[in-house]
């Protein structure tokens, strides 16, 4: 289970290494099942941030990758990635910025981040907070 706590020390040290790359950034933590557990927003980040944020978080916890590799794998599916991305309540964006969080061998939520330009950016800002996760090849 993903605590309150746990989601807090991810977003510190997201918005540490957001500070040290000079970016604005809104970072969102979902728990496995893509429920909102934190998010914050920094001063001067612009007002749509978070929500992009939980979308990559959303995709990064339901389909146990980050969404670097998720990016990757639907380049070349778009159809099928524009159709997950408005399925049912929730909103996936498979753009880099969403990393699985990992205790042990197990996925227990997911960082998303979104506000630095180019979205490499919210990647190497998600691996930081997420802890720089070995991601499981299979649950």
């Amino acid at each position: 289970m993903l605590t309150r706590d746990q989601a807090r020390t991810c977003i510190e040290r997201g918005m540490k290494r957001a500070q040290e790359l000079g970016f604005k950034v809104a970072i969102a933590v979902v728990d496995q099942a893509g429920h909102l557990v934190a998010c914050e927003r920094m001063d001067g980040a612009l007002w749509v941030t978070p929500e992009i944020a939980r979308a990559k978080a959303n995709a990064a916890a339901g389909f146990h990758a980050t969404t670097l590799d998720l990016e990757e794998r639907f380049t070349k599916r778009m159809l099928f990635a524009d159709n997950v991305a408005t399925l049912g309540q929730y909103e996936f964006v498979f753009g880099r910025g969403g990393v699985p969080l990992v205790d042990g061998d197990r996925i227990v939520g997911a960082v998303g981040v979104s506000g630095a330009v180019p979205a490499d950016n919210d990647h190497t800002i998600a691996d930081a907070a997420a802890g720089h996760p070995t991601v499981p090849k299979s649950q």
